[in-house]
């Protein structure tokens, strides 16, 4: 009974909506953290449960979901308290909200595909009114959202069909798949991601920085979760090969570098955050193909290490982009802008800027924070690999960890600018904003615990793990000269222990040397000097695009910035890529329509007789030759 009783509680809110905005929000907080607790007793039992209703419906839930349900479900709680202040009116977006949590939580405990793609394209369609019922919305940023939502659905529907056909059943079952179907299916995920090649379009920052901030939240911290969690389900019932891995790696480093360069460069206060999204779920993927990779070659217990550290990054980068997203809404309605740059004067309160710094620092991979311990995981499991033996395996490993090393330093830039100037911003409170501050802070807070107790989580994972691997995460946990047994994370190769952290340990060593210092000399005189405006004209403050300049100068082959000059002062005009590449693709794609509806598809009857012909032919040939 406990699934029909999960799914109950996320039905709750939805009828909830369609009467009263702010009982949905309150309902959804209590309710969906109910299913966040519930989750978290299941992954410690190691419950599996399974309800088959014929051979095309059926629920289920293991470790596995159970595991990626909590962080979703934690990030529902908390985005529906912040919402009972921030959304106070809109009744369609309150409807389409606990839609899309609905949805999400179908994908979660499906366990066939009819379900499955029902919980997906419905994630599709309340995506779709989140952003397009917004007043003064044009129809471009829900559009695009739709096209890109059908597609990734098209895609999974093709593995979905394509793995019946194998298996005979809808029912998810465990089988050498056809590795084709297999990719064309987690390229759907993918979708849902932002990640190469959809990145190119960039159509993830438009529609999320045309959303609500509670949307914007349920689209980069719980829709990519899910989407991650799909990929794993796949990955697990599936038998994917050596090349299939090092092939994902390959795209979730690509994904992971563009997307910190272009973050780093965002002055939209949401679309900065969005690209962020595509850096850390390229991170996620590099994850995902290592595990693949390792497990191929037998190595289970680094593979066993590198799922660890996916679930911490995974939980970490929940947390921490709700956070940023939070914080970011904070700062869009207070000021009444999206542009970075005009965020000047003023202060915000301790809890928004506490919130917005642990969630800014945990994305820039700073220790002792969550992502710090699942950005070194990462790099960890990259090193060992490189010295397994393989010499194509060494070579990625290699080229990839480099990468994910210069996208993570660039991360730092990003996250400085949008606290940094986005701290700056004097907020204007309505009320006491009890609810919108302690969301805020607790989503801040919460990703500081994840990495302050990361051994503990790793010991509440450890029994999922061991299902998949064989190993238990808690073989990771111990200790080390100072540091006592339970406090250290250790990485190991196969020649044995590799490297370690202790994150509770490094949160001492910070207050020890920064912290203390700070409190003694917070009183500290300051003075002014004359600031580098990042090789533009000279002004009074640095703003966020000058912060940002130095990097579009230095990294001109990527951002094709040119230099212009008007006297004897010069500026820079950056153009995007990508978009070019667009363009050229879409004009191209224009000028062979042309050709083809004129010298073929053109009405004339002769030419449609000669195509059939050739049709038929062609299939009686290849039928001929089949043996």
């Amino acid at each position: 009974m406990i699934i029909p009783i999960l799914l109950g509680a996320a039905v709750v809110p939805v009828l909830i909506s369609a009467f009263s905005v702010t009982s949905s929000y309150r309902a959804g907080s209590f309710l969906y953290g109910s299913i966040a607790v519930a989750s978290l007793y299941l992954l410690l039992a190691g419950t599996s449960v399974r309800m088959v209703a014929g051979d095309y419906l059926a629920l289920t839930i293991d470790p596995l979901s159970s595991a990626f349900l909590m962080v979703v479900s934690t990030v529902w709680a908390l985005t529906s308290f912040f919402s009972i202040e921030y959304d106070r009116n809109s009744r369609s977006n309150a409807v389409s909200f606990h839609l899309a949590v609905l949805s999400m939580m179908v994908v979660m405990v499906s366990g066939s595909f009819p379900l499955f793609l029902f919980g997906w394209e419905g994630m599709t369609i309340s995506g779709y009114l989140l952003i397009g019922y917004r007043k003064g919305m044009n129809n471009i940023p829900p559009y695009v959202f739709l096209v890109y939502g059908e597609l990734s659905t098209l895609l999974v529907m093709v593995m979905g069909i394509g793995m019946y056909f194998e298996s005979g059943s809808m029912i998810f079952s465990t089988g050498p798949f056809d590795q084709v179907i297999l990719f064309l299916g987690i390229m759907g995920f993918f979708i849902k991601m932002g990640v190469m090649p959809f990145q190119i379009t960039e159509w993830l920052p438009i529609a999320h920085g045309n959303a609500s901030s509670n949307g914007s939240i349920l689209f980069s911290a719980a829709m990519t979760t899910v989407a991650l969690y799909s990929i794993m389900r796949f990955i697990t019932i599936s038998e994917p090969g050596n090349v299939f891995g090092l092939l994902i790696m390959g795209i979730g480093a690509f994904s992971l570098l563009f997307g910190s360069i272009y973050s780093a460069s965002a002055e939209h206060v949401k679309m900065l955050p969005a690209y962020s999204t595509i850096e850390n779920s390229g991170a996620m993927l590099i994850f995902v193909g290592s595990i693949i990779v390792l497990e191929s070659l037998g190595q289970m217990h680094i593979a066993a290490f590198a799922f660890a550290g996916l679930m911490i990054f995974a939980f970490s980068h929940a947390l921490s982009k709700g956070g940023l997203f939070m914080f970011a809404g904070v700062m869009e309605r207070s000021s009444g802008s999206t542009e970075i740059k005009s965020y000047k004067g003023g202060s915000n309160s301790t809890f928004y800027g506490a919130g917005g710094f642990l969630a800014s620092i945990s994305l820039a991979g700073m220790l002792p924070l969550g992502g710090g311990v699942g950005e070194w995981m990462l790099l960890e499991t990259l090193f060992v690999m490189s010295i397994l033996g393989s010499l194509l395996t060494s070579l990625v490993s290699v080229i990839v960890g480099a990468t994910a090393a210069l996208g993570g330093g660039i991360s730092i830039i990003s996250m400085t600018k949008i606290y940094g100037f986005g701290s700056r911003g004097a907020h204007a409170r309505k009320g006491k904003e009890g609810y919108m501050r302690i969301s805020l802070l607790a989503m801040g807070a919460s990703v500081l615990l994840v990495g302050l107790l990361s051994t503990v989580y790793l010991d509440a994972i450890g029994k999922m793990i061991m299902e998949y691997t064989g190993i238990n995460a808690g073989a990771f946990v111990g200790g080390a000269l100072v540091v006592p047994y339970g406090f250290l994370i250790s990485s190991f190769s196969s020649n044995g222990p590799f490297g370690g952290i202790s994150p509770f340990f490094t949160a001492l060593f910070i207050f020890a040397f920064a912290g203390i210092p700070l409190l003694l000399f917070r009183n500290a005189r300051t003075r002014s000097v004359t600031n580098w405006n990042g090789g533009l004209g000279e002004e009074d403050k640095l703003h966020s695009f000058a912060y940002a300049n130095s990097l579009r100068l230095t990294m001109r082959r990527f951002y094709l910035t040119t230099e212009e000059s008007r006297g004897t002062k010069y500026s820079e005009r950056t153009f995007d890529a990508f978009w070019l590449v667009i363009i050229f693709l879409a004009r191209k794609t224009v000028s062979f329509s042309r050709i083809l509806g004129v010298k073929i598809m053109n009405s004339s009857l002769m030419a449609y007789v000669m195509y059939i012909m050739l049709a038929f032919f062609a299939v009686m040939i290849y039928i001929i030759i089949q043996p």
